[in-house]
């Protein structure tokens, strides 16, 4: 059985010695969070302390934060813009972020600093953080990275952990069913606002100030993330959702998996609910677009960034009324280089292997298709 949320509360408070949480609007996160863990999971003792650990870390972080806050002499400098990456799960989203990230305009949350962001990182030089040697020294592993999904020690990462701090993360890293259906619809906006406190602590001494962020999941909640940065741009990254699905089906499970090793999913039930679950949010995101201004987005397809990487970091620079350098053109050449599609192996998956097939998945998402042009991909 799970600790309450009150109990977990007063244990990270404990632990770092500080007691303010921060601005409301993340207790019923918390609240639904542990209430799906109980209704959703057969709780194993293991998967119980690893889910109380990962709870109280997201609880002392935000007492860390918020004790940085009450420190300062005066707020740190506000965000000189925001640029959002976002759409289907597996879209190349994270090879679009790893591309522009090679651009010297850009700042972006490193998976060391975003997972214990107290102290923020210093102006000169990140070399010797130790949270950056730890993680180096933990290895590829602890970072993430596989065949599945590109990670690197100073590289990129999506804002999942800003997230679950204000816990309003999907949680897909679990299967909680009841709570990401809720998380769906929920208001984001409290999330956002902290998500934006959380990115002004971490450019506090270590600028630029440009950010350059990117979730799939931001598809669900767009309407809220556009009125806390109502300068927001965005680039909807596309692909076949007939391809899109199955890889994220595959790389979910395998996540679920490793969490679960005890009670794996049942793969047709994942499929099922993925395909429930993307569409939706897709249907989402169009929609939110057409009040937020198409204007203000941009619509990139895999196989450009596949095909012509510089190129299409070119298209979007022009977009966000940037020029793109000979340095950072090189430096995104030699990126993309060295990691086009296969260079760490073949994440091999099939819509079979999780009860659907490539003409249901297209049939569910024919307005997404037709409404973007996106091409038939081989299997």
């Amino acid at each position: 059985m799970l600790p309450t949320a009150a109990e977990l509360i007063d244990r990270a408070r404990a632990s770092t010695g500080h007691t303010d949480l921060g601005a409301d609007g993340w207790q019923d996160g918390l609240d639904r969070l542990l209430d799906a863990a109980t209704r959703d999971l057969a709780l194993d003792p293991a998967t119980a302390a690893r889910l109380e650990r990962t709870v109280e870390h997201r609880l002392a972080s935000r007492l860390r934060i918020e004790d940085w806050y009450r420190r300062q002499a005066a707020p740190p400098p506000a965000l000189d813009g925001i640029v959002v990456i976002h759409g289907l799960p597996r879209t190349a989203t994270t090879a679009l972020q790893y591309l522009l990230a090679k651009g010297p305009e850009f700042r972006y949350q490193r998976l060391w600093e975003i997972r214990n962001p107290v102290p923020p990182p210093g102006a000169h030089s990140d070399e010797d953080d130790e949270r950056r040697l730890a993680a180096i020294r933990a290895g590829q592993d602890a970072l993430g990275g596989s065949v599945q999904h590109i990670t690197e020690p100073d590289g990129p990462a999506d804002d999942n952990t800003i997230l679950g701090l204000d816990f309003h993360n999907q949680e897909l890293g679990l299967p909680l069913p009841s709570y990401t259906r809720w998380w769906r619809t929920a208001s984001l906006k409290s999330t956002y606002a902290y998500h934006e406190r959380v990115l002004r602590l971490l450019h506090a001494a270590r600028p630029p100030r440009l950010w350059l962020v990117k979730a799939p999941y931001h598809n669900f909640h767009l309407d809220d993330l556009a009125v806390q940065y109502p300068g927001a741009r965005f680039i909807m990254a596309h692909r076949d959702p007939a391809a899109a699905v199955p890889s994220g089906c595959s790389t979910v499970g395998t996540a679920q998996r490793n969490a679960l090793p005890g009670a794996p999913p049942d793969p047709a039930e994942l499929g099922a609910f993925l395909l429930e679950h993307l569409v939706e949010g897709t249907e989402r995101a169009m929609a939110a677009r057409a009040v937020i201004g198409e204007d203000r987005f941009l619509d990139v397809h895999q196989e450009e960034v596949e095909s012509d990487p510089v190129a299409t970091a070119g298209r979007i620079y022009r977009f966000l009324g940037l020029d793109l350098g000979l340095p950072a053109r090189a430096a995104m050449a030699e990126w993309a280089a060295a990691n086009q599609r296969g260079a760490r192996g073949q994440h091999k998956y099939a819509a079979e292997d999780y009860g659907l097939t490539r003409k249901r998945i297209r049939e569910s998402f024919r307005d997404y298709i037709e409404r973007y042009s996106v091409a038939p991909e081989d299997e």
